[in-house]
């Protein structure tokens, strides 16, 4: 619909995993259908990040939304436009940023090469990824499990020097 929402978890989210001592970073799932709205997203994340600090980068997926989102139909050029736009605007604010997606989606829908200066969050749930490029991150399963959370979660692989 073009609206901005945010998550309502987000605030007892971060504050939760700052107090417990975690290192954080913010995930951000996009609908821009353009580099302004794009900058709009940006800036949002930016006012809701401020008086945080960020261990990991801000990270925009723009992945559709079962073909019914707003941003499904994104030809590759656009949409690399809109990660771009996005990741600007968060790094002018001091921020790290970059850009999540499943290895087919990084082949198929974005120009990676235009995206290299920013992070990489690679999803692909195998035990060796088959994606060529180069990330900064790995999101291996969905599958995980965490104690004291219900539920399959996503797990990760950090490449960051923290």
């Amino acid at each position: 619909m073009g609206s901005l929402i945010e998550d309502p978890n987000f605030l007892v989210n971060i504050r939760g995993a700052k107090a417990a001592g975690l290192d954080v970073g913010v995930y951000f799932f996009t609908q821009a259908i353009n580099e302004v709205e794009a900058v709009e997203e940006a800036s949002m994340v930016i006012a809701l990040c401020e008086g945080y600090e960020l261990d990991y980068p801000v990270m925009i997926d723009s992945e559709g939304a079962g073909g019914n989102g707003r941003a499904d139909s994104l030809d590759v050029e656009t949409r690399t436009k809109v990660c771009k736009a996005f990741c600007e605007t968060i790094e002018n604010a001091g921020y790290e940023a970059g850009v999540y997606a499943s290895r087919s989606w990084y082949n198929a829908n974005l120009e990676v090469n235009k995206l290299e200066k920013y992070r990489i969050w690679l999803a692909e749930y195998r035990s060796t990824p088959l994606y060529s490029g180069y990330y900064d991150m790995w999101q291996y399963t969905s599958k995980g499990k965490v104690d004291g959370i219900e539920g399959n979660v996503d797990l990760n692989i950090s490449y960051i020097g923290r």
